[in-house]
C-alpha cells in the first residue's frame, strides 16, 4: 500500500474524528485531540494483549481515557464518555485488523487486497450493524439496563463517567496507590520477559493476561482458564489433530454462540 495513501487516510481520519466529536457532542477540539493521541498508544497495547491472550480489553483501554479526561475536563460526562468511545473503538479495530491481516497472510492474500476488503467491509458492517441495533433496540433509554438487555459493559462505562463527573476526588481511597503499584509491576514483568534468560521468563505470567484477568468478569476468566487447560490436554493427546482443527473448532463455538444470540433476539422482536 503506497505510503502517501496511508498518511492521507490517517490524517483525514483524525480531522474527521475531531469534526464529528465537536459537531455532534460539543466536545472541545483539544480534548478530542487528547483522546485521539491516547487512542494511538492504547491501540498498540490492545493489539499486543489480543496477540497474547486472544481477548481485546476494549473497556480497559477506554477507562484510561476516562481517567485522563476526568482530570482534564472534570464534571463533563459527555466528554468523558465519547472520547473514551473513540479510544475503545480504535483499540478494538486495531486488534481485530491485526488478526484479519494474519489470517489473510496465512491464506496467501496480499495486504493491498485485504485493505480494500476492509474498507468495503467497514462500510457494509457499519450500515448493517446500525440497522440491526436500531431494529432490536429502538428505545435505548428504556430498554437498556433491564433484565433482557443488561448491557454490563455499558453499565461500567456509565458508572465510571458518573464518578468522574464529580472529579478525581470521588474515586475510592487508595486507588492512586493501587494504580501506581500495578503500573510498576506491569512494566517490570514486561521488561523481565524481554531481558531475562528463557529459563526464567518461561515461568513468568504474561503481564497482558495477568492484567486482563482484573478487567474481565470472573466467569470469562474462568472460562479462558478451563479452555486453555482443555486445549493443553488435547494437544498432548492428539497433537496433529489439534494443530489442524482445534482453533477452527473453538472459533466456530464462539461465533456460533453470538449468531444464536442475535437469532434469538431477532425472533423475539418479530414475535413481539
Amino acid at each position: 500500500m503506497p505510503r502517501p495513501f496511508l498518511l492521507a487516510g490517517f490524517g483525514g481520519t483524525i480531522v474527521l474524528s475531531v469534526i464529528l466529536q465537536v459537531a455532534l457532542f460539543e466536545i472541545p477540539w483539544w480534548a478530542a485531540l487528547i483522546g485521539l493521541a491516547l487512542s494511538l498508544v492504547l491501540a498498540v497495547v490492545a493489539a499486543r494483549v489480543n496477540g497474547e491472550t486472544g481477548n481485546t480489553p476494549i473497556g480497559a483501554m477506554g477507562k484510561v481515557t476516562q481517567l485522563t479526561m476526568g482530570v482534564a475536563v472534570p464534571g463533563d460526562v459527555t466528554v468523558n464518555l465519547m472520547t473514551a468511545n473513540v479510544t475503545g473503538g480504535g483499540a478494538s479495530q486495531c486488534a481485530d485488523l491485526m488478526s484479519d491481516l494474519k489470517t489473510g497472510r496465512i491464506l496467501g492474500s496480499t495486504p493491498c487486497s485485504q485493505w480494500l476488503s476492509q474498507i468495503g467491509g467497514a462500510l457494509a458492517g457499519a450500515l448493517a450493524g446500525s440497522a440491526i441495533y436500531l431494529a432490536l433496540i429502538p428505545n435505548p433509554k428504556e430498554q437498556l439496563f433491564t433484565e433482557q438487555w443488561a448491557a454490563p459493559a455499558v453499565t461500567t462505562w456509565k458508572a465510571v463517567a458518573e464518578v468522574f463527573s464529580k472529579g478525581v476526588s470521588a474515586l475510592p481511597p487508595n486507588v492512586g496507590t493501587a494504580v501506581a503499584i500495578a503500573a510498576v509491576l506491569g512494566v517490570a514483568m514486561a521488561v523481565i520477559d524481554k531481558k531475562a534468560p528463557k529459563s526464567v521468563s518461561a515461568w513468568l505470567p504474561s503481564a497482558s493476561a495477568f492484567g486482563l484477568g482484573f478487567v474481565v468478569p470472573a466467569n470469562q476468566g474462568l472460562s479462558m482458564f478451563l479452555g486453555g487447560l482443555l486445549a493443553y490436554g488435547v494437544k498432548k493427546v492428539a497433537p496433529s489433530w489439534s494443530d489442524r482443527f482445534w482453533i477452527i473448532l473453538c472459533s466456530g463455538v464462539i461465533a456460533g454462540e453470538s449468531l444464536v444470540g442475535v437469532g434469538v433476539s431477532i425472533h423475539g422482536m418479530l414475535a413481539g
